[in-house]
């Protein structure tokens, strides 16, 4: 675990590809995305239903919730278009309150 997004924030550095960000190649300059330009990247492309797949993959006790890296390696590796941007704070936006390294992805 590491602090990233706040003092008291940990965040999952392994993610949905299991290795951490060190070994994941490039630093990427992330450019910041809009909810509009989000919403029409998944209507353009519709994946939801790979990307559900994924999820379910990882939560193998359907308890609900995935971390926020996770989510990010998922949602990037069927949409290309999001690789330099950033949705981290589009995803946070869902973080489970008792713990904000989960996301609720019901």
């Amino acid at each position: 675990m590491e602090n990233t997004e706040g003092i008291d924030e940990p965040t999952d550095n392994m993610g949905y590809l299991g290795i951490s960000e060190w070994y994941r190649g490039e630093k990427k300059v992330l450019r910041p995305i809009s909810e509009k330009e989000f919403m029409f990247i998944l209507y353009k492309n519709n994946k939801l239903k790979e990307i559900m797949m994924s999820i379910k993959e990882i939560d193998k006790d359907h308890n609900g919730y995935i971390t926020r890296v996770e989510l990010d390696d998922i949602m990037k590796l069927h949409y290309k278009e999001l690789s330099y941007r950033n949705i981290s704070p589009l995803i946070n936006k869902f973080s489970s309150i008792s713990n904000k390294i989960l996301i609720d992805y019901k």
